[in-house]
């Protein structure tokens, strides 16, 4: 017996303009974007060709150390992307700097024209921290080297707390 069920799943689109930015490691972005079916259509009427023929780029900033946002950026880089693309992965990145991406179109004399705007990304460290103001617990040293008795210690986003462990009262009969 089937039963009928319907099925739900993700749209492909949502027709909206998007351009958001993820970090994948410290040496590597992804970048995924959507135009709406309105913008597309006006930038390539305004362009006089078709959405597929609509030469985009995506220009990648490095803020790191900056603290405006006023578009200065330590150095920019484009990269040449398809127009019917939706996301591009950007990589050999320097660890521990701090990214934006925009989305546009060059024009014939050289002028980018930003379309879409990302968030502000930073990638991380490639190693781990040097370990100062860093304090590690090694409860099971803790509980052996102990006298009294043991306590159960229970971890919260707040602390550690400890109760003692008690053995439970047995009748004798």
């Amino acid at each position: 017996m089937k039963l009928n069920v319907p099925e739900y799943g993700f749209p492909t689109r949502y027709d909206e303009n998007f351009l958001v930015l993820l970090v994948r490691d410290p040496h590597c972005i992804y970048a995924y974007w959507e135009f709406s079916d309105e913008q597309m259509e006006l930038i390539a009427e305004e362009l006089g060709v078709t959405w597929g023929q609509v030469p985009l780029t995506l220009r990648l900033y490095d803020l790191t150390g900056i603290n405006d946002d006023k578009g200065s950026a330590h150095s920019c880089f484009d990269f040449t992307v398809h127009s019917l693309a939706n996301h591009y992965y950007i990589k050999d990145l320097d660890e521990n700097s701090s990214f934006r991406v925009d989305l546009g179109i060059l024009t014939k004399d050289g002028l980018f024209v930003a379309l879409l705007r990302s968030n502000i990304v930073r990638t991380p460290r490639e190693s781990p921290a040097d370990g100062s103001g860093v304090m590690w617990a090694d409860l099971l040293e803790r509980l052996v080297s102990r006298q009294e008795k043991p306590k159960s210690e229970t971890f919260s986003s707040e602390g550690v707390y400890g109760a003692e462990i008690r053995e439970p009262d047995r009748e004798e009969g």
